[in-house]
């Protein structure tokens, strides 16, 4: 929803309007409510949403479209809540999901930050966790990775499906 220069966001059942440009920072939010919006599982709620209206409402579309461009230009990599292993895996997977469904919104600078955060996570995993942070840390690897050609791309792919393989015996057992 924007107004003006504002959008709101409910996550967690607290409920906040933020200025635009999105300050990704803010310590005004509790840590959890900042991981919420770092994974843009409102971005994919909201092209589901036009999926299932079967309209794509242009100003969201632009809307999603400076968002992602503002997390880009403000989130250091490596830095802050936007790159720890798990808000990475979830973003990754619903960038690919919007990509996807409107690829006339994809930028040569959304690939290439997907792609650092692709090559970010590979180097980064949870592995000390264990467990479902990393199981979801290899399944976006296997889905990301799958995304692109390159022969970089290929190994992180060959190397997360063994990797998956190993953890789901781990946790299977």
């Amino acid at each position: 929803n924007l107004m003006k220069n504002e959008i709101k966001f409910n996550f967690l059942n607290e409920e906040k309007v933020l200025c635009l440009p999105i300050n990704w920072h803010s310590t005004e939010f509790s840590h959890l409510w900042r991981f919420n919006l770092h994974y843009f599982d409102w971005g994919r709620e909201l092209i589901e949403g036009c999926i299932l209206r079967n309209k794509f409402n242009t100003k969201d579309i632009s809307l999603l479209n400076y968002i992602i461009d503002n997390w880009i230009d403000k989130n250091i990599p490596g830095h802050g809540d936007g790159w720890h292993s798990y808000t990475i895996s979830l973003r990754i997977r619903n960038w690919i999901l919007i990509f996807r469904t409107c690829p006339y919104l994809v930028k040569k600078k959304y690939l290439d930050s997907l792609w650092s955060q692709i090559c970010w996570l590979k180097n980064n995993k949870e592995i000390y966790l264990g467990g479902n942070h990393l199981l979801e840390n290899i399944i976006t690897l296997v889905i990301g990775s799958s995304q692109f050609e390159s022969k970089k791309a290929k190994i992180i792919y060959h190397n997360s499906l063994n990797d998956l393989e190993k953890e789901l015996k781990i946790q299977v057992l």
